[in-house]
């Protein structure tokens, strides 16, 4: 271990709780062990995911949110004790392995309610059934659903807000009950329900609940107060808080670049005074970061945002609390430890590096930062909630996962289990696909040979780490790259395979990534440069650049030129940029505040006619046709999917990752994982 990280190793307190060390796994969508949205109760899915943590030595462990309400069949948790059945077992072999267990309870949404498009469309018929408007109540009557800015919130009522106070108490007291170390209130946090009574852009309110910053934080400190009431002084009540809302307005963040846009949530001055009011209620600990659901962006950080990208805030308060403080947000371990030693932090907050990588503690302890899997901050497992132009949330598929490591939360069906059959299987296409089934098929005991027609591994992912704020993609291939040298595959360089007669194997895997750059059918094509090549030849460019293509890549590389002072035009055929599938709203609501900072032209629904040297004609939206000057255009239309090695019909062939269907980077190692379980 690194010296100046033993301090992260070493004991704290929340209140009367000894936690083990200054490492907190925070809470995830997808992860409760309790689930009651839909009157579930205990969750026995999660249990690998926990255990696997608590060997790993992870001091503190904090599920996911646990509502106080069902919405389902509309009753409240606290009346059925028989949805923690199991729970005080759990916690007994949780204990046993030397971690503690907060749980995180929730008295809702408000205006951050996920709500799909298609239930907006027939609210009417749902309404009676789902409490679409109780879902979405919050502190004040009429404000915008984040995702569908025209579905307005009802007023939560006075007595509600009691209801909830009683029941955030009474469902604390189940949790002690069933041996939960402690409870993390949510939240005055990331703009949800409690934390709009907070906000003064989201709480006008005239009664005993709005108007000065007592009364907004009123809410929160009835809640630790009958917590603290019902199951003792002494029982631990931490609160996930935002130390600032980092918002200029509705669905509109301030990136951290933004130094001129004003406030309209929760200031720094606001935020020392409240973390003493807070303190003087009764709360033990503050489990914090920045922003709202206006600015996702913080709490869910994208590779877009600074590592470390809220402690300076966090810190802050620190000063101002006797308590100790959690600090969340692509944490690195190194900052932490200085932070910690400083007495400026207590904790150091971490979630989905937890996801990518099930051993994290275990490498750190033992000085291989080399075989850490890197979390990468892409969203793609953990955090698939997509949101772009009247498209409600998107949901893309189970959250609480990891696009790296298929083993997180699907332990039983991805264990490394040795095969009873070994075989000889040439792997055809060293990128991320046929490097990660390679270490797969490796570590289940077959003899694999990696074929790779160039010169380096990695395959288009060298390009796709290429930019500034990838720092974490280029440690991604690091890993990839030394873990094929410690394992057993044979790696062959420069070995371009035009036929599988070429090779000899029991199996064949083909790795090849897509077969082409999609190039679109526009006049004079051929003046513009592919994306793929722009970013292998260094990006160099003069000052007013074209991107023709407004999803992930031309998005990237508008950002790239934009933060370099340049200036980019993004044209893109559909109605809104980064309409992807399975991407997360946190990452494309950074990407879209950017471009509103940098003031990139982004022009929608706009069809390319013509592209001549340095011109690009466009048919707008309106109709209009204008012409647009460029020192270079590029453009970024996607890849074709196929490869002449798959043909064959050879039940022995097998095709995976881009060369299958063009997708994204949990595609290329989910489908490398998958392959691997049919060959064993």
């Amino acid at each position: 271990m690194k010296k100046n990280r033993e301090i992260l190793f070493t004991t704290a307190r929340i209140g009367s709780c000894e936690v083990a060390n200054r490492f907190v796994m925070c809470p995830m969508a997808g992860t409760a062990i309790v689930n009651w949205v839909g009157s579930e109760g205990y969750d026995p899915g999660v249990h690998d995911l926990f255990v696997n943590r608590a060997k790993d030595g992870v001091g503190l462990l904090i599920p996911g949110s646990v509502p106080v309400y069902s919405f389902k069949d509309h009753s409240w948790l606290w009346q059925h004790p028989e949805a923690f059945e199991g729970v005080s077992e759990f916690m007994d072999e949780l204990h046993s392995y030397g971690s503690k267990v907060f749980f995180q309870l929730t008295v809702g949404a408000g205006r951050n309610f996920t709500i799909p498009k298609e239930a907006y469309e027939h609210y009417e018929q749902l309404n009676p059934i789902m409490k679409l408007d109780a879902l979405n109540a919050s502190p004040d009557e009429g404000l915008p659903n984040v995702w569908i800015n025209d579905f307005k919130s009802r007023q939560v009522t006075v007595d509600e807000i009691h209801e909830l106070v009683h029941a955030m108490a009474e469902t604390a007291w189940l949790c002690k009950q069933n041996g939960v170390d402690g409870v993390d209130v949510h939240a005055v946090h990331e703009g949800y329900l409690l934390d709009q009574f907070t906000l003064p852009y989201t709480n006008h309110r005239t009664d005993e609940y709005g108007g000065s910053l007592e009364n907004r934080l009123r809410f929160a400190c009835e809640i630790v107060h009958a917590i603290k009431e019902r199951c003792g002084a002494d029982y631990p009540v931490s609160l996930r808080y935002s130390v600032t809302s980092k918002t200029r307005g509705f669905n509109q963040g301030i990136i951290p670049a933004d130094q001129e846009s004003t406030e309209i949530g929760r200031t720094m001055e606001e935020s020392r005074k409240a973390v003493r009011i807070l303190e003087d209620a009764g709360y033990d600990a503050f489990n914090a970061d920045n922003g709202t659901y206006d600015a996702w962006y913080y709490s869910h950080p994208p590779v877009y945002m600074p590592l470390n990208c809220n402690l300076n805030e966090v810190m802050e308060i620190k000063k101002y609390t006797s308590k100790p403080v959690i600090c969340a947000g692509r944490m690195q371990l190194d900052e932490a430890a200085t932070a910690v030693a400083k007495g400026s932090l207590d904790f150091v907050g971490i979630a989905r590096q937890f996801l990518a990588d099930e051993k994290f503690l275990t490498k750190m302890r033992e000085g291989r930062d080399e075989d850490v899997i890197p979390c990468i901050s892409c969203h793609l497992g953990c955090m698939p909630i997509g949101m772009w132009k009247n498209s409600g949330c998107v949901m893309g598929s189970q959250t609480g996962i990891c696009a790296l490591n298929p083993y997180s939360h699907n332990e039983k069906k991805y264990e490394a289990v040795p095969s009873k059959s070994p075989k000889n299987i040439a792997v055809i296409g060293g990128g991320i696909a046929g490097m990660e089934f390679a270490l797969q098929a490796d570590r289940r005991g077959h003899q694999v040979d990696l074929y790779e027609k160039s010169a380096r591994l990695g395959g288009v992912f060298n390009e796709a780490a290429c930019f500034s704020f990838k720092e974490k993609d280029r440690d991604l291939l690091r890993y990839y790259r030394v873990q094929i040298e410690k394992s057993g595959v044979q790696v062959h360089l420069m070995s371009n395979i035009a036929s599988l007669d070429d090779v000899q194997a029991d199996e064949y895997v083909i790795a090849t990534g897509a077969a082409a750059v999609r190039k679109p059918k526009i006049d004079g094509i051929e003046n513009a440069t592919p994306a793929l090549d722009f970013l292998s030849g260094g990006m160099e460019c003069g000052d007013r650049v074209i991107i023709i293509g407004g999803g992930l890549t031309g998005c990237e590389i508008a950002y790239e030129l934009a933060m370099k002072g340049k200036h980019p035009i993004l044209v893109e055929i559909q109605d809104d940029i980064l309409k992807i599938p399975g991407s997360s709203m946190a990452n494309t609501s950074y990407l879209r505040d950017a471009f509103v900072f940098y003031k990139v032209p982004v022009y929608t629904s706009a069809e390319t006619l013509s592209i001549r040297e340095d011109t690009c004609l466009v048919r707008l939206e309106d109709g209009r046709e204008e012409t647009l000057q460029a020192d270079q255009i590029i453009f970024s239309a996607g890849y074709l999917s196929g490869s002449s090695l798959a043909g064959s019909g050879n039940e022995h062939v097998h095709v995976i990752g881009d060369a299958d269907r063009v997708s994204n980077l949990r595609n290329a190692i989910w489908s490398a994982n998958d392959l691997v379980l049919t060959l064993a």
